[in-house]
């Protein structure tokens, strides 16, 4: 997913379809899934609003993706 892209769409969006943005998110005290905000908050906000740096957590969430899953 292009950075622009993952900035600009809702959280419910991105964490329906990326399941490991939830846990990146949450092992930084953020849980966008319980929020009713997450409808029309964009990453771009959520990094903003809770001081998260950007490319560390883009960095981590690439990475995370592209480990081979083990279920």
């Amino acid at each position: 997913m292009e950075r622009s892209e993952a900035l600009a769409q809702p959280m419910r969006v991105l964490l329906q379809a990326h399941p490991v943005l939830v846990s990146l998110l949450e092992e930084r005290g953020i849980h966008c899934g319980e929020c009713f905000i997450a409808e029309r908050e964009t990453l771009a906000g959520v990094v903003t609003m809770h001081h998260v740096d950007l490319d560390e957590l883009l960095a981590e969430w690439a990475r995370r993706e592209a480990l081979p899953r083990t279920e």
